[in-house]
């Protein structure tokens, strides 16, 4: 296996020589393996390299890295009321997408800080995106993730009128909620969605939330997590909240195994017919997309003043670093900066390649956080790799016994 690893390496650093079709005939004289095998190995290695080619299918627009809340595990480390998008750094950036993309479907995110803060700038981007693409025969998708303080009736006529779907950030009942997430008078803001949601759900029926647990919230995953379905919420992102400050092994441990509680009171909720879905519960712990992510192979950021970075996340960091900004789209981009994460495995440690896990590397603005680092796993994003494998082993076990007793 090591010999067939550093041939692959051997005929992919000959790059821009590299061909996937010698790859493929080499691995199968070589090393007498299928030719079914040898196509699926030159499929993945010419995911992980991308030819050094930038074909985007999704675009990050932050148009603010203001906020009207104060939460302090937020990725965003400054704030400020100045860092506003402007309409032209908006079309520039939507421009950019639309000569680059690779796909018949794009989706553009609408982001921050708080991005309804920006919501005239908001009704001024989504006509010219549209026109935008129908020039490009494209079609896009939108998404934005709200705090939901600001939400209001004129906003969700317009999303709706537009399809845009609101992902709310929120983490459970008041008592967690409300620990972080607090108005800069220091007044919690979870009453005030809860109140709002039945006119959200009158706009968006199907309605999503991000939960961002805490270490101080670990004891009460199960329980936010319920209160939150008592609210409507329909469709889950839960995560840690992750960044300089790590978790430990036991807090870890600890969220794995309120995570398997979770899964429980979901699948028994689906067996009920409740409409809800989390999709890590849903995929299988072999599904293997390959080393690295989207980010800076088919999706860009823009920050607000025009800065160019492979991912948000990345452009919330405070070290210059490790923002991994390629220009700025009122400029120059020089797209040679993004290599790396075009071909993130050949920065892959050694350490990981040996490892019989196969993971996606992490987070690569944790990473940078607690290693240092893009593309150097932190102890920490190894370990919940593990917590979300074992998660979908054991949600697929559970799903294929609910299966012989009716559950689809």
């Amino acid at each position: 296996m090591e010999q067939m690893a550093e041939k692959i390496r051997g005929c992919t650093q000959s790059f821009p020589g590299y061909s996937p079709q010698v790859l493929k005939k080499n691995l199968i004289n070589e090393f007498f393996i299928s030719a079914d095998d040898a196509e699926k190995l030159t499929v993945m290695v010419d995911r992980e390299l991308n030819l050094g080619e930038l074909g985007l299918a999704a675009l990050e627009l932050n148009l603010t890295f203001n906020c009207n809340l104060t939460c302090s595990y937020c990725f965003v480390h400054q704030k400020s009321p100045q860092d506003r998008m402007t309409i032209g750094t908006a079309q520039k950036a939507i421009d950019l997408l639309m000569e680059r993309a690779a796909y018949p479907n794009v989706n553009i995110t609408l982001f921050g800080g708080e991005p309804l803060l920006e919501f005239n700038l908001i009704k001024k981007i989504v006509p010219y995106a549209l026109e935008a693409a129908k020039k490009h025969n494209l079609a896009v998708t939108w998404a934005v993730t709200t705090n939901g303080t600001l939400i209001n009736e004129e906003i969700l006529k317009f999303f709706s009128q537009y399809n845009i779907n609101m992902l709310l950030s929120i983490d459970g009942g008041p008592e967690t909620h409300d620990r972080y997430r607090r108005t800069r008078c220091g007044e919690g803001t979870w009453h005030k969605i809860a109140d709002l949601l039945s006119l959200i759900k009158a706009y968006q029926p199907w309605l999503g939330a991000r939960m961002t647990v805490s270490t101080e919230a670990i004891e009460k995953m199960r329980e936010d997590f319920n209160q939150l379905v008592e609210l409507g919420i329909n469709q889950f992102i839960i995560a840690p909240a992750q960044g300089a400050s790590c978790w430990s092994k036991e807090e870890i441990e600890q969220y794995g195994l309120n995570l398997i509680d979770i899964l429980r009171d979901y699948l028994k909720l689906k067996q009920k017919g409740y409409p809800i879905f989390i999709e890590e519960f849903e995929k299988g712990e072999d599904e293997y997309t390959g080393w690295g992510c989207r980010a800076g192979r088919t999706s860009l950021a823009v920050a607000p003043n025009g800065d160019v970075s492979p991912c948000s996340k990345l452009l919330g960091l405070t070290e210059e670093g490790g923002k991994a900004i390629i220009g700025n789209v009122n400029s120059d981009l020089n797209m040679q900066l993004l290599e790396p994460f075009q071909n993130p495995i050949s920065r892959q440690q050694p350490y990981c390649r040996s490892c019989f896990r196969q993971c996606t590397g992490g987070c690569y603005a944790v990473n940078y956080e607690q290693t240092g680092d893009h593309f150097t796993p932190s102890e920490e994003n190894c370990l919940f790799w593990v917590v979300c494998q074992e998660t979908k082993r054991i949600s697929r076990m559970f799903r294929s016994g609910c299966r012989q007793y009716g559950y689809r």
